[in-house]
């Protein structure tokens, strides 16, 4: 399942609902959730290396986080504007 995040940090109620093979597309503040120190407790761990994630090169710029912050096996996206009536038709938005 696709999942949409754009609020940090991640709820615990909206983790355990997802499944491993999920995508999280992590938009806006929500790419604070892809950086390295984030995974300091184990239940976040254990959950996100189970999913894909992807991250909007954009909003870490905005950010100022560099590659070398961000967990292993991310994805950076160039632009989610290209894919976005595509994402509305086979995406469930999710909100946390």
């Amino acid at each position: 399942m696709l999942h949409i995040v754009d609020d940090f940090p991640l709820e615990h109620s909206f983790l355990e609902n997802t499944h491993s093979g999920d995508t999280l597309i992590l938009k806006d503040n929500a790419v604070y959730a892809a950086k390295q120190e984030y995974l300091k407790e184990a239940f976040t761990k254990r959950t996100l290396t189970h999913l894909n994630l992807c991250v909007s090169k954009a909003d870490l710029l905005l950010r100022n986080i560099s590659n070398r912050e961000l967990i292993q096996g991310v994805a950076i996206v160039d632009s989610f504007d290209d894919y976005q009536s595509d994402l509305e038709t086979i995406a469930v938005r999710s909100c946390n």
